[in-house]
C-alpha cells in the first residue's frame, strides 16, 4: 500500500526553521550561510521585513549580530589583478585571410 503524502509544513513552521538556521549560522560565524539565508529571507518575506528579522537576531545573539554587521559593512577585499595575457602568436595565413574582412568602421559606414 502506498502511504499518504506528507503534508508540507505551515508557513509559520517554515519561518521558524529559517530563523533557527539563521541563528545557528550566526552562532557559528558562518558568513556564507548568513548571506545565503538572509538572501532567502528577503526573497521570501521582502526587504521591509529584514529590519524586524535583524532585531530578532539581535535579541537572540547581540554579539553575533555585531560581528555580522561589522563584517557586512566592511569594504570587500580587493581582488588581485591578473597580468594581462600575452598576445598569442599570429598565424600568418589567418592574418592574411582576416585582411580581406572589412573592419568595424567600414561595416558601420555600410549599414
Amino acid at each position: 500500500m502506498s502511504q499518504p503524502p506528507v503534508p508540507s509544513p505551515s508557513p509559520q513552521a517554515r519561518r521558524q526553521a529559517h530563523l533557527q538556521a539563521l541563528r545557528e549560522a550566526l552562532a557559528q560565524r558562518d558568513p556564507l550561510a548568513m548571506e545565503r539565508l538572509l538572501g532567502q529571507w528577503v526573497h521570501r518575506h521582502g526587504h521591509p521585513h529584514l529590519q524586524t528579522l535583524l532585531q530578532e537576531l539581535d535579541q537572540a545573539d547581540p554579539e553575533g549580530l555585531r560581528w555580522w554587521t561589522t563584517r557586512a559593512s566592511a569594504p570587500a577585499p580587493a581582488l588581485a589583478v591578473a597580468a594581462p595575457p600575452s598576445p598569442r602568436p599570429v598565424n600568418a595565413e589567418l592574418a592574411r585571410l582576416r585582411s580581406w574582412l572589412p573592419d568595424r568602421l567600414e561595416h558601420r559606414r555600410a549599414a
